[in-house]
């Protein structure tokens, strides 16, 4: 821009910020409204009732930004950043705009009548997350400042952005503040009136347009246009299916037949193309002439595609060269009428593959999610969000985003788990703490339906906290894998050999069954805007405040239309590009660069989805050519035959769904496929029967357990009657009917299987005269479904077969709590101390689905300083969800040194059903308390120029506290300590802090990591505790002063830090315990040898560097073997028990 050659630029990072005043103004409230539409124009209303006001610090100069809710800022750099309102709007073809201001009331407000004296904060450019923030230059056009009047800023402004399906975008602007630097003052139009009228229309032309490129998947983008109109022969072109194509390497067809099938039994017009074809070819140019042509092509009973799911990696399936960034993008094999615009007519991902096993494990993954075969779906409730680590911005932007994901949609209130991680303060687990990065990969390890990430991240993955290619094979993820997102750089990045997306995707039955992320570097503005929506970047975001984008067009509960609904992933990313479209962010590189690694249309699942509610008839005569359905309001409902689909439609309001198709000239069986967010899909079938015969089907059925627990279900170990209704849905009476059951299901042995009824009469249903019986097996899975065949035939010859399904119910155990009861016998203080006696509780607890009885609970002690003197605990009964306490004494030896970890195995049984664990505890606490009266009770090193101090007049127990030393402005005062933590646990400690409020703090940090700060003035003491790992740690604590103004005491307090188990050097004094071991070799490429020094048996555990359990041996004496090989390069803890010993190997 012209200004640049006068801009003063500063290489600092701007302060946090500071309260100012809210400016009222008249309106009763800030309102944008569209009062009238057509296709020839419209008109909206704009009103400003309130201006809310922040000051930010920058050096030592103050600045002031003005917000108001649902604006963003007008965008040239180093100006005034001035709210400025953006809406997306229609344009018809073949017009021309012109704006009108029919009506306009401005004021001019002096800020200094505000006690706001500061200039307004100046624009400055959305900073790539590739970049860090301290080294970014901060742009002020002196020329600008230095103005004594307002600029002239075009009060209303339209831009045209292209086209998408045949239909024309822009943006509109309004601009209702104008600025003069000098005199202090704001001119506002606080009341606006506007008609926007379009001329020279193409009617008939627009018409065609969108008669010929719709598809009810995509009509909800254009619904986020301000001036939207729907179609009025809509009727037209809403009795299609929709079309879906396939572009592959040949060597990957027979792999995704699968996929191909359940896709056109799901509703879609499945086209496959592949690169050996020379209608599809292999460039770039020759693929999208050859998906080009189906959409110039399209009618409405050809629709225009509306999905692409390109299959192989760049090598197999090439993908263009972005024009915005050096970057490759799938995007444009998906725009084909803008005349080179970036605004793609269909949504897109890709199945990244070099290989038919890669391209069987995509295709595995998604059939298991879309069809919801997941063996325990539970783990859909769980959500991870992480706000990762940025000294400089992670607190607004990345906070802001998981805060608002948290606040509105993934929380308890919707039935989720969110396992939420924010930079600095506000969540369990903190994204800058040394655990971190643990914690989130057990949670993905541990199956969850959604994540999203945003910060750094490079090709490999996730950077801060780390989470990349190199720890997802050790994963354990297996069949709980969801949808996960990225908002950083380069994640998705797949021209590199494999990317953390190609990766994910890549893994066999684990990982993820789809990720978005960028094939180049991302911008915290744009990421913001992508996910929370167009508005000022705020830590604490609201729905108010913001546009529409991802988390609200995907989980849409705050009264959103249909049209604001984006339900698929490929839909995701395009809610999330319109969104930095409104906000005039950096949209071609957006749509460029963002990409689903996975299936486009795959709808994920937040939370367990409940069932689809669904009727139809069982049985249609040949020569039907409709069919009915009774389902929910924005079902899909698919009918198809022998493979080909026959006709799919979304269900409208009444939720009654009308299918017609060509006449069916055989008899046989057509599918019914139901599909609908967050619901169950529905898999049912219609029998396609001859109108002038018999046609016998299973209709229903009733199980009888009395000789069990007389509860009407299948438990195991029953002996089982059930009863089965038949249904002769043909118009002539069948005779003679025999009824066979079979099953090859090991977990039932059938009893009576032959059945025969002497008639069923045309349309009847009749029961079997006497039941089918089967005995359960004593040991089932718990929710096992048994597939029985009834296999039926009649007098005449005729051999009808149908399914039941059987549900098994078993318990399944499990414990709640662990709990130390010291109450009686002990000190009271719910710890294990050396020289008591007391009580461990384990509460048990059966989250199965059939009750259990005669459990026997047994507790065994590791360590030889703990003996057990109630081993066993009897349990009588267990009830489904139920809770019982199992109780056991023991006592600790009086010799045992504080921080010793004992270990105890815990075991429950009605020797079937078991439940096994290991909990471990720490005997006595390792604390710190200065009540020596000096640092010389562990090894501290303190500060040599501005060293902490004992101090007893501010303490939190005891008599003495420890102080930060007297600190000069830009200094620091150290306290740190080096520890060898021999099994995972939690520092804390309680703190004092007395400072200039977010200048001058207190910081924590493990290993140079920081986890926590704090500054102000408290009132009181308050504690803090933060998860550490095994291995060697550095605990440091600083107060750090900025360089200028002290407030309060200007230091800060420490006092009772316990630390987690720490080596104190005794727990492995080999020689007291008159026992010895030689590890060999040390270091080792993986494998090593223990040899004892007695003929004792020993218990061997191998632990990483986590402190996870990877490896444990029973009944060891004299030599053992272990082997380190698929695990990583690192230092492992090897534990010897019961001695208690302790030795660390190298693996390199």
């Amino acid at each position: 821009m012209k200004f640049l050659k006068s801009l003063l630029i500063l290489v600092t990072v701007l302060s946090c910020s500071l309260s100012a005043k809210d400016i009222k103004l008249k309106e009763t409230s800030n309102q944008f409204a569209i009062t009238s539409k057509s296709l020839s124009g419209f008109t909206f209303v704009n009103h400003l009732s309130e201006i809310n006001t922040v000051i930010v610090k920058k050096d030592a100069n103050e600045f002031v930004k003005l917000l108001v809710s649902g604006y963003g800022e007008d965008a040239k750099r180093g100006n005034p950043e001035l709210p400025v309102l953006e809406e997306l709007i229609n344009i018809p073809f073949g017009s021309n705009i012109s704006v009108k201001i029919l009506n306009k009331e401005e004021k001019i407000i002096s800020l200094s009548d505000y006690g706001i004296n500061h200039p307004v904060f100046p624009y400055q450019p959305s900073l790539s997350k590739s970049e860090n923030a301290a080294d970014a230059p901060f742009y002020f056009n002196q020329d600008y400042y230095n103005y004594d009047g307002f600029y002239n800023m075009n009060l209303i402004e339209t831009e045209f952005l292209g086209k998408m399906r045949g239909q024309q975008l822009a943006r509109l602007s309004v601009a209702p503040f104008s600025y003069n630097p000098i005199a202090n003052e704001l001119k506002v139009v606080t009341k606006l009136e506007v008609k926007v009228i379009f001329k020279d229309i193409d009617f008939e032309g627009n018409k065609i347009n969108r008669q010929k490129y719709y598809s009810p998947e995509f009509e909800h983008l254009f619904k986020n246009c301000i001036n939207y109109l729907p179609l009025q022969d809509k009727d037209i072109i809403t009795t299609y299916p929709v079309k879906y194509v396939i572009i592959a390497d040949p060597a990957f067809q027979a792999a995704i037949q699968p996929l191909v099938d359940w896709k056109t039994r799901k509703g879609f017009m499945v086209v496959e193309g592949y690169t050996n074809d020379p209608n599809v070819g292999n460039t770039t140019s020759s693929i999208h002439a050859f998906i080009k042509n189906m959409y110039d092509n399209a009618t409405t009973s050809n629709p225009a595609p509306t999905y692409l799911l390109i299959i192989g990696d760049d090598g197999q399936v090439p993908s263009f060269s972005g024009n915005s960034g050096s970057h490759l993008s799938d995007m444009y094999y998906c725009e084909f009428d803008g005349g080179g615009d970036f605004y793609p007519e269909m949504y897109y991902g890709r199945f990244s593959a070099t290989n038919v096993g890669e391209v069987e494990t995509q295709v595995n993954k998604t059939l298991t999610h879309e069809k919801f075969t997941f063996p325990d779906p539970s783990f859909l409730d769980e959500v991870v969000l992480v706000a990762g680590v940025d000294a400089s911005m992670a607190s607004t932007y990345g906070n802001g985003q998981i805060n608002y994901g948290t606040d509105y949609y993934f929380n308890v209130a919707h039935g989720l788990i969110p396992h939420t991680y924010l930079y600095g303060s506000g969540s369990p687990i903190t994204s800058d703490q040394s655990g971190a990065s643990a914690a989130i990969i057990a949670d993905v390890s541990a199956g969850v339906g959604f994540a999203n990430y945003t910060a750094h991240c490079g090709p490999a993955g996730w950077s801060d906290p780390s989470f990349e290619t190199s720890d997802i094979s050790s994963l354990q993820n297996y069949d709980q894998y969801g949808v996960m997102v990225g908002n950083c750089c380069q994640s998705n990045k797949f021209d590199v050999a494999e990317c953390f997306g190609e990766a994910i995707l890549r893994a066999s039955n684990k990982g993820a069954v789809g990720y978005i992320g960028g094939s180049n570097n991302t911008y915290w503005d744009e990421d913001y805007w992508w996910a929370v929506g167009n508005g000022s970047i705020s830590a604490n975001p609201t729905y108010a405040g913001t546009g529409l984008a991802l988390y609200d067009c995907l989980m849409h509960e705050n009264g959103e239309q249909q049209a604001d609904w984006f339900i698929t992933t490929g839909q995701m990313i395009h809610a999330g590009n319109l969104a930095v479209t409104q906000a005039g962010g950096s949209e071609q590189y957006y749509w460029e660069i963002y990409h689903i690694m996975g299936d486009p249309s795959l709808m994920p699942y937040i939370g367990v989805p409940t069932v689809l509610t669904a009727s139809h008839v069982a049985a249609t005569p040949i020569g039907t050519n409709t069919f009915t359905v009774n389902t929910e309001e924005n079902a899909y409902v698919a009918i198809s035959m022998n493979g080909v689909l026959l006709d799919a439609q979304l269900a409208d309001a009444t939720g009654i769904v009308n299918l017609t198709f060509p006449a069916i000239s055989n008899v046989g069986i057509a599918d019914i496929v139901i599909t609908k967010q967050f619901k169950q899909p529905y898999e049912g079938t219609v029998q396609i029967i001859s109108p002038n015969g018999p046609y016998v089907i299973y209709a229903s059925s009733v199980v009888n357990d009395i000789g069990g627990n007389n509860n009407s279900l299948v438990d195991y170990n029953e002996l089982i009657d059930m009863t089965v209704d038949l249904h002769n849905v043909g118009s002539v009476n069948a005779n003679s009917v025999n009824v066979v059951i079979s099953t090859t299901d090991p977990y039932v042995t059938l009893i009576n299987t032959s059945i025969n009824i002497p008639l069923i009469n045309a349309s009847q249903i009749a029961s079997i005269p006497t039941p089918f019986s089967f005995q359960v097996a004593s040991f089932v899975p718990d929710q096992h479904v048994v597939a029985f065949t009834l296999t039926i035939s009649d007098n005449l010859g005729n051999i009808w077969i149908s399914t039941v399904n059987v549900v098994l119910n078993a318990p399944v155990l499990d414990h709640t709590n662990f709990t130390i009861d010291d109450a009686i016998f002990g000190n009271g203080n719910g710890s294990l101390d050396a020289g008591e006696t007391l009580d461990l509780i384990v509460d048990v607890t059966n989250i199965g689905h059939a009750d259990i009885d005669g459990l026997i609970a047994t507790l065994g002690s590791l360590s030889s300083y703990v003996t057990v003197n109630s081993v066993t605990s009897n349990i009588a009964s267990l009830a489904v969800n139920g809770q019982q306490s199992a109780t056991f004494n023991i006592t600790i030896d009086a010799n045992t040194p504080a921080g010793t970890l004992a270990e105890f195995s815990f075991d429950v049984t009605d020797s079937i059903y078991l439940y096994s664990n290991i909990f471990s505890q720490v005997i006595g606490i390792i604390d710190e308390d200065y009540e020596t009266g000096d640092f010389t009770q562990y090894a501290w090193v303190n500060d040599i120029n501005f060293p902490w101090t004992i101090d007893n007049i501010n303490v939190y127990e005891g008599n003495n506290s420890t102080r930060s030393g007297s600190v000069p402005d830009s200094e620091v005062s150290h306290l740190n300590i080096t520890v060898d933590v021999t099994a995972p646990g939690d520092i804390s400690f309680f703190k004092f802090v007395s400072s200039e409020q977010n200048y001058d703090f207190l910081q924590f940090y493990i290993d140079g990591n920081k986890q926590g700060e704090w500054s102000g003035i408290d009132n009181a003491w308050s504690f803090v505790s933060f998860p550490v790992t095994v291995g060697n740690h550095d605990f440091e604590w600083e107060y750090d002063k900025d360089g200028a103004i002290s407030d309060g005491q200007d230091c800060a307090w420490l006092d009772y830090i316990v630390f987690p188990p720490i080596d104190l050097g005794q727990t492995t004094n080999i020689d007291q315990l008159d026992f010895n071991f030689e590890l060999f070799p040390n270091p080792t490429k993986g494998s090593f040898s223990l040899t004892f020094n007695d003929i004792n048996n020993h218990i061997v555990e191998i632990l990483d560097n986590n402190g996870r359990l990877i490896s444990s041996l029973g009944n060891q004496s004299v030599r053992t073997t272990f082997d380190l090989k698929e695990y990583s390069a690192g230092t492992y803890t090897v534990k010897v028990m019961p001695e208690g010993i302790t030795y660390q190997i190298v693996k390199y």
